[in-house]
């Protein structure tokens, strides 16, 4: 009986660091400003509550189309809830280039960065594009992958449940 209690409080204890080791650990995560200036993420994040992080590429027609149709909803979204925006393009090497000509061409008004590395890609585990993340403090509260016309929708409606409290 002694033995039995051991090997589940090490079981336990097995358990507990292998899901600590899980969390990601956005503090090393570095982006690219359009500017080409080196940031962190979560220096990107830590005063605002709620961030929705798109993750896209320029070779992705749906991560496009998902941007545009948030754009064209942006200033209006921004009045009726606090949030921040960052889209994260996962473009790497040459393609990377196709950014900031990409998002002038689009108009788009909100905050575009280069996951150059693809560390907080991998830190969040995203794996389909377009992939968008309502985050708070460092936790994913909501995710999302792939586009339809309207689902920019569902993801205001997320913002405001999740920002009154829900989930």
């Amino acid at each position: 009986m002694y033995f039995s209690k051991k090997v589940k409080a090490l079981a336990g204890l097995l358990c507990l660091v292998c899901s600590l080791q899980a969390q990601p650990s956005l503090e090393n995560a570095q982006l690219k400003t359009l500017k080409g200036k080196l940031v962190s993420f979560n220096s990107e994040t830590q005063k605002d509550s709620l961030v929705l992080v798109c993750f896209w590429a320029s070779w992705s027609e749906a991560s496009i189309q998902e941007l545009n149709a948030i754009n064209a909803n942006y200033q209006r979204w921004k009045t009726i809830a606090s949030f921040k925006l960052m889209a994260i393009c996962i473009d790497e090497g040459k393609s990377a280039n196709k950014i900031r000509p990409l998002v002038n061409m689009n108009g788009w008004l909100f905050d575009v960065y280069s996951d150059f590395n693809g560390d907080l890609r991998k830190e969040l585990s995203s794996n389909n594009l377009p992939q968008a993340l309502i985050m708070k403090r460092d936790r994913v509260l909501y995710q999302q992958s792939g586009f339809e016309s309207g689902t920019e929708n569902y993801l205001l409606q997320k913002i405001l449940s999740i920002s009154r409290g829900g989930h």
